[in-house]
């Protein structure tokens, strides 16, 4: 092996090693919270910490094909390999947004919710809503669309990968609009994550798989439908008091 090919092996073992750790330890965080009996915080502060503990276990793992790509490219113009952190902490900063917006309107649902007798007979209404949703949103052509982006970090990248700029711009540019197109597509999935809580390893790992499934697979958009159909189904079966699933 040369040795411009024992740099690129290097380079690709940092990396997909440096992400599988900060993705098993955010898994090992959300196990210690499922176990401490603290899953579903109450307040902004706390619910939002475990939103973005959840982001880094589920979705950044998926980002590895932009990341690696990437690399490749910002090795090429001769940047500095940290800048590859720059793109996944622009893609985790947009997910953090996304989940300020979220933690919000679950605390205000939430607090609307409790002053309803009806929630008394049934205290996964909110969660059956969120599945809900989440299934009719699994139908619809903006899931499609950002589904597609999101499946093609090589198309994002090259829309945006020109010279023009400084390279960390560049790839700070890309790494956001990549997040978006990732937002558009799962954070209906990531809403449902967020109220099922860390209460439910079950559910946040299957959950997981969907999406990584969705995004990662030759074949995954053919999920689309039928995890659709599936949480539409779950939902109404909360809404109607049956949450077996989500107390494992």
């Amino acid at each position: 092996m040369t040795f411009p090919q024992q740099q690129v092996l290097r380079g690709r073992v940092l990396l997909w090693g440096g992400v599988t750790v900060i993705a098993v330890a955010a898994w090992l965080a959300m196990t210690v919270t499922h176990r401490s009996g603290h899953q579903h915080p109450t307040t902004a502060g706390p619910a939002l910490t475990g939103w973005l503990v959840m982001v880094v276990a589920m979705m950044l793992p998926t980002t590895l094909p932009l990341l690696e790509l990437m690399r490749r490219l910002l090795a090429a113009r001769g940047a500095a390999p940290a800048v590859v952190a720059l793109v996944a902490a622009g893609y985790v900063a947009v997910w953090t947004g996304t989940g300020a917006v979220l933690v919000t309107a679950q605390l205000a649902a939430g607090a609307w919710l409790e002053r309803r007798s009806w929630v008394l007979d049934h205290p996964r209404a909110l969660l059956g809503a969120a599945l809900g949703l989440a299934g009719a949103y699994q139908f619809s052509a903006v899931k499609d669309r950002c589904l597609t982006a999101c499946r093609s970090p090589r198309g994002v990248a090259m829309l945006r990968w020109r010279g023009v700029h400084p390279a960390w711009a560049e790839a700070a540019d890309i790494a956001v609009r990549y997040a978006v197109s990732c937002v558009g597509c799962c954070w209906a999935l990531m809403a449902v994550g967020l109220l099922a809580g860390a209460g439910s390893l079950i559910a946040m790992a299957l959950l997981t798989a969907l999406m990584a499934a969705e995004r990662l697979t030759r074949h995954g958009a053919v999920l689309v439908r039928p995890a659709g159909a599936a949480a539409l189904i779950v939902g109404c079966a909360l809404l109607l008091g049956v949450d077996t699933i989500f107390t494992a």
